[in-house]
């Protein structure tokens, strides 16, 4: 086992890319080089547990430093929409919005499973729905989760499963963790051709393309100004979802509107009392489409 130095506050800094592998005092490897510490609370962390290999130069740590100082807005921003982070267990939150398992080996769509719960250090418990293919113990699986503004990754293996009085399938516990940062709220770039009804409009609709949608509300561009701030209307949109497209209808509010240069209008618009059903599908079409997993 290599001797390790404990990591020191001089060693990390906060939006910079740390340039050596993080180690438990046991030795297990926590945080890879390169990793981007993203908050004060992480880096407390990280400092309360972490060790380093004493024999990674200091110097190449500043240098990166300073070229990062160079362009430090173009830098925040990767940090914040692209970073792949790996991560301690401790770092995959307790609740997951739903999470998709792809049986290594095997061909064909990712799983789509229900989160129950985890027993941290031991297992992940969860529900398989009923067109799945049964997951067998011992088979090694990839997961894939959304929960706010991040996307989770991890390998896994099936450790049990269980048939009454429900059907509940065990993987291990991951010993790390990929976190991908989307954005704040998980707003997706679209390009989706969609109709919106006015309610004081007996009409087919007016054309409108989203530009970009997420679980709170989307953005639309319109040829015209047709809605008022604070107008509720509908919107018909058709989402791919679990391999299928499905004809989906939103209760809107307009909360802003401006004309860009082309004279077309942008809508900001926040979603209103939508059905259990539609929730769910287009919390399934931001995960498929955030995890590039779409059938």
């Amino acid at each position: 086992m290599m001797a390790l130095v404990k990591v020191t506050a001089r060693d990390i800094k906060i939006g910079a890319p740390i340039d050596f592998a993080i180690y438990s005092a046991s030795g297990r490897l926590l945080l890879t080089r390169g990793h981007c510490v993203q908050s004060d609370s992480q880096r407390e962390r990280i400092l309360a547990v972490g060790f380093r290999d004493p024999d990674v130069g200091r110097a190449e740590q500043v240098g990166a430093a300073g070229k990062l100082l160079i362009s430090t807005g173009k830098h925040a921003a990767a940090a914040m929409d692209n970073s792949v982070t790996t991560s301690i267990p401790a770092a995959l939150p307790k609740t997951l919005d739903g999470l998709q398992v792809t049986l290594i080996g095997r061909e064909g769509r990712p799983l789509r499973t229900g989160f129950v719960g985890a027993i941290r250090g031991d297992a992940l418990i969860l529900t398989p729905s009923s067109e799945n293919e049964p997951m067998t113990i011992g088979a090694e699986v990839e997961c894939k989760a959304l929960l706010g503004r991040k996307v989770y990754k991890f390998s896994s293996k099936v450790i049990g499963t269980s048939e009454t009085p429900v059907k509940l399938v065990y993987l291990a516990y991951p010993n790390v963790v990929q976190t991908h940062v989307v954005r704040k709220h998980v707003r997706l770039s679209t390009d989706l051709a969609g109709r919106l009804i006015r309610n004081d409009v007996v009409a087919a609709g007016f054309d409108a393309v989203v530009e970009n949608v997420s679980l709170g509300g989307v953005a639309l561009r319109l040829s015209d100004a047709l809605l008022n701030v604070g107008e509720h209307f509908k919107l018909a949109l058709r989402l791919r979802a679990d391999g299928k497209l499905h004809a989906v209808v939103f209760n809107c509010i307009a909360r802003n509107t401006r004309r860009c240069a082309d004279g077309a209008i942008l809508v900001g618009a926040e979603f209103s009392s939508q059905t259990v059903e539609t929730v769910a599908l287009l919390r399934l079409h931001l995960l498929e489409t955030a995890t590039d997993s779409a059938g």
